[in-house]
């Protein structure tokens, strides 16, 4: 068996905070002469290794290192454990030490041991069952939007993206620099700045961008389109929304804006969630909304049918793709017309719509409030732990159900971040914001 650089032991909520016992690096315990350790190629995500420890002395001696072990590994050794145990080495290319969570443990006594009363001698056998995967240490990572960088206090993101420098619902991050070979477990904090309003329901989805020159339009304002009235108000998104009135039974077109040729190409087969926002919520009951996409006048897509939520400014529509599966994307896409139609059946209607976000759906959660999120309380999503949760005044709280994959960071590429933000009240006012940190692991495969 190998001797490896770092190798310890321990158990713990974070990697970082663990008083680690040390297997191969002093000083070394009473009776304790050495231990040997060999990586296994994984099969199914999982690796099973043995962890060989080399003990000689006296009966209270070995008692010690058996105890030192068992509560290393106590975390898999014990039912209900809210901490985790991990094997732990030094990795010389990222100079720093990296983890993996230990699932389970047993120990066995190898044979030709000795023992006596004075003094004793045996190879203790720790048969471990690990993750595969080795994580690094937690490192901050640089966020932007069109503000510039934020810095060690976090960035501002708002609920709306217009013309006005800074306000974006959006950050992205650069992985230059990180030499990252796979795709790595990512850490947020979103935190409501003092005297910001309680945030309810809030979405938070991400795409990567192969060719950052030319970034894709995710936000649609309403009076860019064909159809409806424009009206002035400094509380919509580029200060106008549009406002559109009809009748009758059927189906009514109310609007529709152009999808260029860009924003089709940059955007295929990314699958997105179209985000209508209401400058006004309705009150009618059993409107129905649907988007249509259509190609030199034709129908190439139909939205199911988006049953309005009295009350609320967030219309959710089903997820879609701006172009064909089958298309060989060779060349730039055709440009495509978005059409809005509402129906209302044997009645008038008027719809107040400010704005539509595509919403990205590869990598994408949802978190339901459950008692929302106060100022100067932040909100913690953690891929690495698949876990979220919530800090206030320094306590741990559960504000949020989080629903969706977590996040990653992707190398090589730029990856862009958007928000979508709702009140306690359901309304969705482009005021609203959040500060945003974020950190990484890098992973590693071993070996």
């Amino acid at each position: 068996m190998a001797k490896l650089a770092g190798l310890a032991i321990g158990s713990g909520t974070q990697p970082e905070s663990i008083i680690w016992f040390k297997l191969d690096d002093g000083p070394f315990l009473p009776g304790f002469i050495g231990a040997d350790y060999e990586l296994k190629n994984a099969n199914e995500g999982l690796c099973e290794e043995e962890i060989r420890i080399r003990i000689k002395g006296t009966p209270a001696e070995m008692n010690v290192i058996l105890g030192q072990v068992r509560h290393a590994l106590r975390a898999c050794l014990l039912e209900g454990s809210t901490e985790r145990a991990y094997v732990r080495l030094r990795r010389s290319a990222l100079d720093a030490f990296v983890f993996a969570r230990i699932l389970t443990a047993r120990f066995e006594l190898m044979p030709g041991h000795l023992v006596s009363k004075e003094l004793g001698s045996f190879v203790l056998s720790v048969k471990l069952r690990r993750q595969a995967q080795f994580v690094g240490e937690e490192r901050r990572l640089d966020v932007f939007n069109s503000s510039g960088p934020g810095n060690a206090l976090g960035l501002t993101v708002y609920n709306h993206d217009d013309a006005q420098i800074g306000h974006d619902n959006w950050f992205s991050v650069l992985p230059s620099g990180l030499q990252l070979d796979q795709a790595c477990p990512m850490r947020f904090e979103f935190l409501v700045p003092d005297g910001g309003n309680s945030i309810g329901d809030f979405q938070l989805g991400s795409f990567v961008m192969m060719d950052a020159a030319s970034i894709p339009t995710m936000n649609i304002e309403a009076e860019s389109g064909v159809g409806g009235a424009s009206i002035s108000d400094t509380q919509a998104s580029n200060g106008q929304f549009q406002r559109y009135t009809w009748s009758g039974s059927g189906w009514a077109t109310l609007a529709s804006w152009t999808l260029t040729s860009t924003m089709v190409s940059k955007l295929a087969g990314t699958k997105l969630c179209p985000i209508l926002r209401l400058h006004n919520p309705t009150q009618q009951s059993g409107l129905r909304l649907r988007l249509l996409l259509k190609q030199q006048g034709l129908t190439v897509y139909e939205s199911p049918v988006c049953l309005v939520q009295a009350g609320k400014s967030a219309q959710v529509f089903s997820p879609m793709n701006l172009s064909m599966e089958d298309l060989p994307r060779l060349k730039p896409l055709a440009g495509l017309s978005l059409s809005l139609e509402g129906m209302q059946s044997g009645l008038s209607a008027s719809l107040d719509v400010d704005d539509i976000l595509f919403m990205p759906q590869k990598c994408f959660r949802a978190f339901h409030s459950l008692t929302g999120l106060e100022a100067r309380s932040s909100l913690i999503d953690d891929t690495w732990r698949a876990l979220s949760w919530s800090l206030k005044n320094g306590q741990e709280l559960k504000t949020h159900l989080s629903l969706g994959r977590g996040h990653d960071l992707f190398p090589a590429v730029e990856q862009r971040f958007y928000v979508f933000m709702s009140d306690l009240a359901g309304k969705s006012p482009i005021d609203l914001k959040l500060i945003v940190k974020a950190w990484y692991r890098p992973i590693l495969e071993l070996p």
